[in-house]
């Protein structure tokens, strides 16, 4: 509510009302494409096996000189930064443009071009990312790698989210109940494992993007936001780093790409 009343003061009631229909079509196609994500998703360990998390966890400690990224998150923030900001960031904030954007598109932008190319690059981040390249490199994370592969290879990334208060925080459930529909074969709207590449900050990402199309001046927020998703999503145990750089390689790679073809066109 406070998010729709942010938006009626931007626009103005009466742009507001006259955009209205057009939102009440962009909302029904946000769900369905979240909704297909989920279900997709879900699927994905039953078209193949979890089978990328040792190659993942070898190239993130390659890529940060032999030191696991959740070790580096821990030691800046371990204590310091509350778990409560994390899940604010990261499941309260971060839900608003991962389920609302279309709708903003809608109520907001008058700019056809720049709402298909923001348009097609959200799409990209559920289907491409969440979908496609996690069933290319199905992976579970580091949170469940002992318990997939056996071993104790990350038994001190339990140990450091039990004694920050992530094991007993949102987090630690959402991750414990996950883990339960996999082990019972369920399949749960809202349930679905997959780590490589990440669709929170893929989604992220594109925000920022959008953000710093509109003026660079939300660049200030927008940059932070994306940095404390990315960062947060590894210091969970969610993710390895290499999930959310490629989230963000692959969105930039294609936001280029689309702005090269309009260039061409124009």
């Amino acid at each position: 509510m406070a998010g729709l009343a942010l938006l009626v003061m931007l626009v103005g009631p009466r742009e507001f009302l006259s955009r209205f229909r057009a939102a009440l079509l962009a909302l029904p196609a946000a769900i369905a494409l979240s909704t297909g994500y989920m279900l997709i998703k879900n699927a994905l360990p039953y078209m193949t096996p979890y089978f990328a998390d040792a190659a993942l966890a070898d190239l993130d400690a390659w890529l940060h000189l032999g030191t696991a990224p959740w070790r580096l998150t821990h030691a800046l923030a371990g204590g310091v930064v509350p778990v409560g900001l994390l899940e604010t960031v990261y499941i309260t904030l971060w839900s608003f443009p991962a389920m609302t954007l279309p709708i903003i598109l809608a109520l907001t932008d008058r700019d056809a071009a720049r709402m298909r190319r923001i348009l097609i690059l959200y799409a990209a981040a559920w289907v491409l990312i969440g979908n496609v390249l996690a069933l290319a490199g199905l992976s579970v994370g580091p949170v469940y790698y002992d318990r997939l592969l056996g071993g104790a290879r990350f038994a001190d990334l339990a140990a450091a989210l039990q004694q920050g208060g992530v094991t007993t925080s949102s987090f630690g459930i959402i991750q414990e109940r996950l883990w339960e529909v996999y082990r019972q074969s369920s399949v749960v709207i809202g349930s679905g494992i997959s780590a490589f590449p990440s669709v929170h900050v893929a989604v992220a990402t594109v925000t920022v993007i959008y953000l710093a199309e509109r003026s660079r001046r939300w660049l200030i927020p927008g940059v932070p936001f994306l940095a404390l998703i990315l960062f947060t999503s590894v210091y969970t145990g969610y993710h390895y780093a290499i999930d959310g750089y490629a989230s963000i390689l692959v969105i930039l790679a294609l936001w280029w790409a689309l702005r090269r073809r309009e260039t061409k066109r124009a």
